[in-house]
């Protein structure tokens, strides 16, 4: 079973991302991290009148060259910097 597959059980889809709860975001980033994989992005999604939509604020890690130095990124971002009324997030990874 991939690993995106394990949660997507947890989460759901739109617009071809893997929408997660900031604590289960946290928890597919600890996996992520025991395999090597770079955290390019993490996007915020919100509720607007009960849909669902994207925030622009989104941060960017593209230009990190280390793995763990993305992973450590973003779980500080999710865990002490999500702007207010963040419903889910979702990661762009490098793999």
């Amino acid at each position: 079973m991939k690993l995106i597959d394990k949660y997507q059980k947890t989460g759901f889809i739109k617009a071809g991302e893997l929408l997660l709860t900031p604590a289960n975001a946290l928890e597919f980033i600890n996996e992520i991290a025991e395999r090597n994989i770079s955290v390019l992005g993490v996007d915020l999604w919100y509720y607007i009148n009960d849909q669902i939509s994207e925030d622009p604020g989104s941060l960017d890690l593209s230009e990190i060259d280390d793995p763990q130095q993305s992973v450590s990124i973003a779980k500080q971002f999710i865990t002490h910097n999500l702007p207010k009324g963040t419903a889910f997030v979702s990661l762009v990874l490098s793999d």
